[in-house]
């Protein structure tokens, strides 16, 4: 491991140690929703595995984590659509800056974005 690494170890377990200490101390990121999503591709051909690995990537303050699995769901004449979950911070996400995110990356395989549930953790 370079110096770099052990940096950036140590300033990330410095994070998590004072996360969990402000959590404890009642002073964390606030409320949280497990949110669901239905993304809905424009054709049959639209790799929506890709597309989720892509979304998974997607890293903002408000996402505390993007679900481990997502589903393939049969929609309509061959057409499958993506169920994805992920838990953001009430108070640093909404549902609107949430498919902003997903639509600027993949505007043009994206038709439309919906949510299937949403419920506080």
């Amino acid at each position: 491991e370079s110096e770099e690494q052990i940096e950036a170890a140590k300033a990330l377990q410095a994070k998590i140690d004072q996360e969990k200490a402000a959590k404890k101390a009642g002073k964390g990121k606030g409320e949280r929703s497990l949110i669901v999503l239905d993304i809905k591709p424009f054709d049959a051909e639209t790799d929506l595995e890709a597309i989720a690995k892509s979304i998974k990537e997607i890293a903002h303050d408000g996402i505390q984590n993007w679900g481990a699995e997502h589903k393939l769901m049969p929609l309509a004449f061959g057409i499958n659509k993506l169920a994805i979950s992920c838990v953001v911070y009430d108070n640093l996400m909404d549902v609107d800056t949430l498919t902003d995110l997903i639509n600027e990356k993949h505007e043009d395989d994206v038709q439309s974005i919906d949510v299937q549930a949403m419920s506080k953790v």
